[in-house]
């Protein structure tokens, strides 16, 4: 059995804050997370650090929260951020209105604003629709969502902070009517373990309703599920949005050596049960095509989606729902903290703990906006080209992964699988999709005596099934072309079963 001070529910960035803000003031704590860190709504996001601008004419409260955690974010995790710029483009039969509007909220929450004519705007991004009439420049940036979380959770480590990653949470303990604990099942053992508590956050996103059940609590959520797609190439080096209110295919994000384009809306009822459908492609593929024209004749290499926690309020129009946070007191010694961005998690984690010390009657400020996160002077940083210094021994060549990458995971966590390596360097993310540096990386970990060859089958096909879910929808031209040659590999030289 452990015990500690608070116990944390959820690995995504809001848990992982809540974790490094908690070590920053000196609370004994440890998160629990049924999968690796990211793996919800963090993961599935479209990477993109909010100026506030995408809000700022429907929610302005949260585009007021979302650049002010811009600017800190940009100065704390440096490594973590490609400050891209973005630009807000207007169209052919785009309301000028809307545009005036959106310019007048700009200026009244902070965000600013730099009006360009169609020539400027092609200069900076050459592959734009020529017809364009306009485009607004606002300080939108790329984000890693993986490297953010561990980033966080190395500072909490640091501090003397637990982790129990591939831990299901499958009871909160409960006596004289408060949470006092929390029992886990370890995904590749099923083995139980304990933790016991003062204090509980529920930070599962999503998932924050079946959770506070445990404890025989209840959060109000409206889900709502958004679906993108991957080119496998970058298109542009800002950030593309349509001038007009929030609408499904209106955002292209420069992510590495590729583009991520979204969303869509849709409510749903359970997110362990959503899929990328396919007239949501279709959606994505030709609104972003009208942005940018070479978008709909290239190469797309994945699709996937995510469900946003939305804190529910009776509206059935999911994109008017706030991206505003709450922070729920059960009065049984369990919170539970939803909605608000990945743009807002630091702040989230900073009012959640300014109560847990107000708890704790201890009086220590928060200092997560002023001290980096630890752990960055390992990081390259951006562009990709700067892991080019080292290419002996590649296990991935689209993402430039060495077998040194693969090794220093496998030493520092230990893991049995292959997402952790994949969350931690990119191992598997490019056009081939894990097809090719798969098998190599399992090699490693077998030669460093950490799986066993039957192990390596189990975790081969697992791995491949939940690749093969997003490449499913892409597959037409060039990347069926790639999965054909794939399936040979494995159902052919590898003999492997397509069971």
């Amino acid at each position: 059995m452990i015990n500690t001070d608070v116990i944390i529910i959820g690995g995504g960035t809001t848990g992982c804050g809540i974790a490094r803000d908690l070590a920053l003031r000196g609370i004994p704590h440890y998160l629990i997370e049924r999968g690796d860190f990211a793996a919800g709504a963090t993961g599935s996001c479209h990477g993109l650090l909010h100026s506030g601008a995408r809000y700022v004419v429907t929610d302005p409260q949260a585009a007021k929260e979302c650049i002010s955690e811009n600017l800190i974010l940009r100065r704390i995790a440096e490594k973590c951020v490609e400050p891209t710029g973005g630009l807000f483009v207007r169209l052919p039969g785009d309301s000028k209105r809307f545009r005036d509007r959106f310019l007048k909220c700009c200026e009244d929450v902070g965000i600013p604003t730099d009006v360009l004519s169609p020539s400027r705007a092609i200069d900076l991004v050459p592959e734009l629709n020529p017809m364009i009439e306009e485009a607004i420049k606002v300080p939108d940036c790329a984000i890693d969502p993986f490297r953010l979380c561990m980033l966080n959770a190395i500072s909490s480590r640091q501090a003397g902070g637990g982790f129990l990653i591939h831990h299901e949470v499958i009871d909160i303990i409960k006596e004289k009517g408060r949470c006092v604990g929390i029992k886990a099942k370890e995904k590749f053992t099923s083995q139980i373990k304990v933790v016991r508590g003062k204090i509980i956050i529920n930070a599962t996103g999503a998932w924050g309703d079946k959770v506070a059940a445990l404890g025989g609590s209840h959060v109000p959520l409206t889900l709502s599920k958004g679906s993108l797609i991957i080119s496998n190439h970058r298109l542009t080096n800002m950030v593309i949005n349509r001038l007009r209110p929030p609408s499904d295919g209106d955002i292209i994000v420069p992510n590495e050596a590729v583009c991520l384009a979204g969303t869509t809306s849709i409510s749903v009822k359970d997110p362990d049960n959503i899929k990328v459908e396919s007239h949501e492609i279709d959606t994505i593929a030709t609104e972003v095509d009208h942005m940018i024209p070479k978008f709909g004749s290239t190469r797309m290499i994945r699709a996937y989606c995510g469900v946003r926690p939305l804190f529910a309020s009776g509206v059935e129009d999911t994109r008017a729902i706030s991206r505003g946070f709450r922070i729920i007191d059960h009065n049984n010694g369990l919170f539970s903290i939803i909605g608000g961005k990945l743009s807002t998690y630091r702040l989230m984690a900073e009012k959640m703990v300014d109560i847990i010390m107000t708890r704790f009657d201890k009086k220590v400020p928060c200092t997560t906006a002023q001290i980096p996160l630890d752990g960055q002077d390992e990081l390259t940083g951006y562009p990709l080209s700067k892991r080019l210094k080292d290419m002996d021994d590649i296990i991935c060549e689209c993402e430039l992964v060495t077998r040194a990458d693969v090794e220093g995971v496998m030493n520092r966590i230990g893991t049995k699988y292959i997402e952790d390596i994949q969350h931690r360097t990119r191992l598997g993310m490019g056009p081939c999709q894990g097809g090719f540096c798969t098998y190599r990386a399992l090699g490693v970990m077998q030669e460093m005596g950490r799986i066993s060859p039957e192990d390596s089958i189990r975790i081969l096909k697992t791995f491949l099934e939940g690749r093969f879910k997003g490449i499913r929808p892409a597959l037409w031209g060039d990347q069926l072309r790639e999965e054909q040659l794939v399936e040979s590999i494995y159902l052919g030289i590898l003999s492997m079963s397509s069971k």
